[in-house]
């Protein structure tokens, strides 16, 4: 026996109810289903076609220039290990200079006191930003000189020619 209906009711049979449910489960599956896909593509394969990662613009053949947070500035091959991390090879920096006016020596990494070894680990986080060198540019020039055996460890990179000095030499007042 069914129950009493009221006046003001609406009836709703039990299949079109079972329908309307099922409906509402496959819908809802289905977005689950799109916001995962979307989200494994742009992850992964769409969001390389919209915006080139950091690896694809490292010229390979050429060193790179990181800029660091800290307001250091190493030369190197740089490769990216991950999201979170570069891997620096090779690596050279500039000294600061020992007194205004004085130009920074151009270095190799490895001779410091702390004794570091390849690779250079730099968090992503610390890189302000990274300039593929140009083979003809200063910096690049000098590495391979220094590579060759032409300058020593430590070497003033290459720059206009500095004036000769004026005075000459004179004898020490206490001989």
């Amino acid at each position: 026996m069914l129950p009493p209906v009221r006046e003001n009711s609406i009836v709703v049979p039990l299949p079109a109810l079972r329908r309307i449910f099922t409906m509402l489960v496959v819908l809802i599956v289905a977005l689950v289903v799109v916001l995962v896909l979307r989200n494994q593509l742009f992850r992964v394969g769409l969001a390389s076609l919209v915006s080139p990662s950091i690896t694809e613009q490292l010229d390979k053949g050429s060193y790179q220039a990181v800029f660091l947070s800290g307001g250091q500035v190493f030369f190197g091959h740089l490769q990216q290990q991950s999201e979170d991390y570069f891997l620096l090879y090779d690596v050279f920096y500039l000294s600061v200079p020992d007194q205004a006016g004085q130009q920074g020596q151009l270095v190799k990494r490895g001779r410091e006191l702390q004794g570091p070894r390849e690779p250079m680990i730099i968090p992503t986080r610390n890189a302000l930003f990274i300039e593929n060198l140009r083979e003809d540019g200063e910096v690049a020039t000098a590495i391979r000189k220094f590579k060759a055996g032409d300058l020593p460890l430590a070497t003033p990179p290459p720059a206009t020619a500095s004036p000769a000095p004026t005075a000459t030499p004179r004898a020490s007042p206490t001989r």
